[in-house]
C-alpha cells in the first residue's frame, strides 16, 4: 500500500475516533446522571404516595360528612364571598356545624381523628420529599450550630422539618387589588427560603417547643416562635393532662432590667451590628397600664428610613427591616423576629 494513502487513512481513523469520543462526551453531558434519575423517581414516588394518602382520607371524610348530613348534624348556610379578580360580591352555600351532641359528636370526633391522621401521614411524606432537594446534611449542621449559639445552649437537640418561605416576610408586586383583598406576586431576586427546625425538648412545663426559621443564604436566625411539636419530634411526649399552658412561662416574675437583658441578649447573638442599633429599640408591653406588670415585654427595632425599589410592596409585620425580641415576665423567649438581612437583595 502507498505510504501516502496509509497515512491519510490513519489520520481519518484518528479524526473519526476523536469525533466519536467528543460526541460520546457530549451525550454524557446532556444525559441526566443515574443519581439524578433515581432522585426524580424517588420524588415522583413520594408525590404519588402523598396523593394516594390524600385521596384515601378525603374519601373517608366525605363518607362521614354524608352521615352528618343524614343525621342533621350540619346544614347549609348562605355566606357572602368576594371574587378576588373583580371584587364582585357573591353568595355561596356552605356547610356549617349544627350539633356535636350524641351521634353528631361521635361523627365530629371521627372526622377530627381522620384529619389528624391524614396530616400526620402527609407531613412525614413531605419531610421525605423535602430532603431530596434540601441543603446537604453538613450545611444543615451549620444552621443547627447557629441556633445553638443563638439560644446559648450548645447541647440543644434539633430536628429539621423542611424548607419553605419565611413566615413573616413577603415582598412582591400587588395585583388584582379590591376591597376584599389583593394578590401578591413574587419578584425575581426577592424570593427567600428558610429552613425550619424544632427543638426536641419542651419549653418549661408546657407541651410546646421552640420552632426556628434559618435563612439558607447565611444561616441567620430569622424567626423563633412557640409551636406544638410535630409528631415524632419529642421522643416521649407528655399526656395532655400533664401539660400547662404558656402562662406558666410568666412566673416567677423577674425584674424589668433582667427581662431586658435577656431580650437584648438574643438580639446581640442574632445580629452582627448590635452596637450600631442597640439604642434604637423601642419598648412595648402587653399591658396598657404602665403600672400593671406586663406578661410579655418586647423590644422592637424598625428601619423606617429603608425604601423598597419602586413598585414593590412588603406585608406587615415586616414592611421595613424589623427586629422583635419578645420575652415573658418569667424570662422565657416568646417570639424573636429579624428580617433586616432578608431585605438585602443579595
Amino acid at each position: 500500500m502507498n505510504k501516502k494513502f496509509l497515512i491519510i487513512g490513519l489520520v481519518a481513523i484518528l479524526i473519526v475516533g476523536a469525533g466519536v469520543v467528543i460526541a460520546f462526551g457530549q451525550i454524557n453531558k446532556n444525559t441526566p446522571s443515574q443519581k439524578e434519575n433515581q432522585g426524580k423517581m424517588q420524588e415522583d414516588t413520594i408525590k404519588g404516595q402523598i396523593q394516594a394518602v390524600d385521596a384515601e382520607f378525603r374519601q373517608k371524610m366525605d363518607a362521614v360528612t354524608e352521615k352528618q348530613k343524614q343525621e342533621g348534624c350540619i346544614e347549609q348556610k348562605d355566606v357572602e364571598m368576594t371574587k378576588t379578580l373583580t371584587g364582585e360580591k357573591i353568595i355561596e352555600k356552605q356547610w356549617h356545624l349544627v350539633s356535636t351532641e350524641g351521634v353528631c359528636g361521635d361523627l365530629f370526633n371521627q372526622k377530627e381523628e381522620l384529619a389528624k391522621e391524614r396530616s400526620s401521614q402527609t407531613s412525614q411524606l413531605q419531610i421525605q420529599l423535602d430532603l431530596l432537594t434540601a441543603r446537604s446534611e453538613s450545611e444543615r449542621g451549620k444552621a443547627m450550630e447557629a441556633i445553638k449559639a443563638f439560644m446559648a445552649k450548645p447541647d440543644l437537640q434539633l430536628q429539621y422539618m423542611g424548607t419553605r418561605h419565611p413566615s413573616n416576610f413577603n415582598v412582591g408586586v400587588v395585583t388584582n387589588q379590591t376591597d376584599g383583598g389583593y394578590t401578591m406576586e413574587d419578584v425575581d431576586g426577592w424570593e427567600r427560603k428558610v429552613e425550619v427546625y424544632q427543638q426536641k425538648e419542651y419549653i418549661g412545663n408546657t407541651c410546646e417547643v421552640y420552632e426556628y426559621e434559618v435563612d439558607v443564604r447565611n444561616n441567620d436566625i430569622v424567626q423563633v416562635g412557640i409551636r406544638y411539636p410535630q409528631e415524632g419530634v419529642i421522643a416521649n411526649p407528655k399526656k395532655q393532662s400533664e401539660c400547662q399552658d404558656t402562662r406558666s412561662l410568666e412566673t416567677p416574675i423577674l425584674l424589668m432590667a433582667d427581662i431586658k437583658d435577656i431580650a437584648m441578649g438574643y438580639v446581640q447573638r442574632g445580629i452582627k451590628n448590635f452596637d450600631a442599633i442597640k439604642d434604637k429599640f423601642i419598648y412595648e408591653g402587653s399591658a396598657d397600664n404602665p403600672k400593671t406588670i406586663s406578661a410579655h415585654n418586647a423590644w422592637i427595632y424598625e428601619n423606617k428610613d429603608y425604601k423598597l425599589p419602586e413598585g414593590l410592596f412588603a406585608e406587615a409585620p415586616s414592611k421595613v427591616p424589623t427586629i422583635w425580641s419578645r420575652v415573658s415576665s418569667g424570662g422565657y423567649l416568646i417570639m424573636y423576629l429579624n428580617t433586616t438581612r432578608l431585605f438585602n437583595y443579595n
